[in-house]
């Protein structure tokens, strides 16, 4: 495999989870502020706000920010 064919590959799975992402963000409960917020990251820094993302923002709906929030 070329190493092209592979950046390809690579490119279209991180558009696929770029995608899922933003599909729950926009889901969430949270506050527009904060969905556009994370939108934002995810869209600018592909790698870096998917991670930053999968640590503080998933678990952040289910965890106690909600009720700190609220």
């Amino acid at each position: 495999m070329e190493i092209g064919t592979m950046w390809f590959f690579v490119a279209i799975f991180v558009v696929l989870l770029e995608t899922w992402a933003i599909w729950h963000i926009i889901g969430s409960d949270r506050r527009a502020e904060r969905k556009m917020l994370w939108v934002i990251v995810v869209v600018w820094l592909p790698v870096l706000g998917l991670l930053a993302w999968a640590v503080r923002g998933p678990r952040a709906v289910k965890g106690r920010s909600v009720l700190e929030e609220k």
